[in-house]
């Protein structure tokens, strides 16, 4: 029997005032040289005083608001010239302005700019897995990068950038400093979390031996599944079956008890094919890649740093429970439900790197995660669904995390179909799967057991609970309230009896709470 929340809100009429202060940030400023009393105006120029990233040059024009005069500039500390045309400066340089009409002139008004580089980081602060080499380059010839991985201010007597690039192999901050004659040096900063992606050492994601679909075939059968492991861990474009005997229903087992043990393989595409010199009896076989080997590489290192991350999240629990449950959650947090889309959304890297999936996706992700922890666990399927099984203590539990994952909802994680047994799965679930599954008939790990939850299986009891919670937390100023019923039917009936002549404002007002008004969700 799938359990339903129920959440009721209660209104309190709250304003909230937020005010802020306006702030400015001077980026430069303009100094008059020489102040005298003229009825010419001074000069300005298009850019303000200041600090200019540029790509090679910085283009400033000079204008005067009294109509008819002439405008001359000197640069650092040149001889003045009469204006005529836009400025090209190319180095750091500070201008004087001034106007003359009639014989008459201006105050002088003093412009200082100061050029930096463009620079292109190849990577940008945040996480990647294994050593990456970092790159730097600028348009602007000329330009030499000082560099520092410890987080301190680089100066010139710091190590010099070479074409070869920085290698960064851990976690580090990596600060540089650009140098170029006749321009000012700028500071770039970048913050790198390396993912080394160390697997626990009870992971089973390699030892295909431990698997449970292997544990289902032949000895023949483990034989043609450990070639077809090796050819595919390689990007090979077929595996040699020669020698093996296998039929072609053998080698139809093979294939999807290997497909739905290995969720790393995400290149992995959907099908086979294979050559025979005799009919029936397959002498190699050729998996369908749904990308190619540059493509897998590309996206290795995004698809191990996310898996790292929840790796790291799950480790800190410590019970098999909790730690499912991390990966469970996460997957969900991280994905939405896609029919469409590319290769991905039906292989682990969906949820993994592009946060969209079919189940195929939800389940792979999460067999390859809950793997990597060292917990036995298969994709298993119908015509059209799948899910997964696993084994804790040598019993085996369903989890459907495309199924708990509320599309359309608020995005919190459901648990009907968390670590559930045969009966609640196959109220709404058919299985169909090329390989014999175990029995799941164990209810140890109910969510809500072990969480001590109460769950609610009366209307009566539901309705005072909601009733009692309600009140206490509206005077602690919580204005929702989650009980969990035993199912919809029995939640639907709570919120008739709440609708029914006013019965829940009396019901709270009994109870001391003045709530305004009252909604709720199911």
């Amino acid at each position: 029997m799938k359990k339903k929340l129920l959440s009721a809100i209660c209104a309190a009429f709250v304003a909230f005032g937020a005010f802020s202060t306006p702030v400015q940030t001077a980026l430069g400023s303009n100094s008059v040289c020489a102040e005298a009393s003229s009825s010419v105006a001074t000069p300005t120029a298009s850019r303000k005083s200041g600090t200019v990233i540029t790509s090679g040059s910085v283009k400033v024009t000079l204008s005067c608001a009294t109509k008819g005069a002439t405008v001359y500039y000197s640069a650092n500390g040149g001889s003045y010239k009469r204006y005529t045309k836009a400025l090209s400066l190319t180095k750091n340089t500070t201008l004087k302005v001034y106007a003359v009409k009639n014989g008459e002139s201006s105050a002088v008004r003093k412009y200082t700019y100061k050029l930096a580089p463009k620079v292109t980081v190849s990577h940008d602060s945040g996480t990647y897995s294994g050593t990456q080499k970092v790159t730097l380059s600028s348009p602007v010839s000329g330009v030499k990068y000082y560099y520092t991985l410890d987080g301190s201010k680089p100066t010139k007597s710091s190590k010099l950038y070479t074409a070869g690039g920085i290698t960064v192999s851990e976690s580090c901050t990596l600060r540089v400093l650009t140098s170029k004659s006749g321009w000012t040096g700028r500071y770039i900063s970048k913050e790198y979390e390396i993912a080394n992606s160390t697997l626990p050492q009870n992971s089973i994601v390699s030892d295909y031996t431990s698997k449970y679909a292997y544990s289902t075939l032949s000895s023949v059968e483990k034989k043609a599944y450990a070639r077809l492991f090796e050819a595919v861990a390689a990007h090979n474009d077929s595996a040699d079956l020669e020698g093996l005997g296998l039929t072609e229903d053998d080698l139809k087992d093979v294939f999807w008890a290997f497909d739905y043990d290995n969720a790393q393989f995400f290149w992995l595409g959907n099908g086979y094919s294979y050559s025979y010199y005799t009919v029936n009896r397959p002498i190699s076989v050729s998996p369908y890649y749904s990308r190619s080997e540059s493509q897998a590489k590309e996206i290795q290192p995004l698809f191990d740093a996310a898996a790292q991350e929840i790796l790291d999240k799950a480790l800190k629990k410590d019970n098999v429970f909790d730690v499912l449950q991390v990966i469970h959650d996460e997957i969900i947090l991280r994905t939405e439900y896609h029919t469409s889309g590319g290769k991905y959304i039906s292989e682990a890297d969906g949820p993994l790197v592009y946060g969209k999936a079919l189940c195929e996706g939800y389940s792979k992700a999460f067999m390859y995660l809950a793997q990597s922890v060292g917990v036995n666990c298969v994709c298993v399927t119908n015509s059209d669904h799948m899910w997964n099984m696993v084994e804790i203590d040598g019993v085996w539990y369903h989890v459907d995390v495309t199924w708990d994952d509320p599309v359309g909802g608020d995005g919190e994680p459901y648990y009907d179909y968390f670590l559930v047994s045969d009966s609640v799965i196959y109220e709404d679930h058919k299985l169909s799967c090329p390989f014999p599954v175990k029995k799941a008939t164990a209810s140890g790990y109910d969510y809500f057991e072990h969480h001590g939850i109460t769950v609610y299986t009366t209307v009566s009891d539901g309705y005072n609970a909601l009733a009692e919670l309600c009140a206490k937390n509206y005077a602690a100023g919580v204005y929702t309230t989650t009980i969990v019923l035993e199912s919809r039917e029995l939640a639907d009936k709570v919120v008739a009896r709440m609708k029914d002549n006013y019965a829940f404002f009396n019901s709270l007002e009994a109870l001391g709470c003045d709530a305004s008004s009252w909604s709720s969700t199911t």
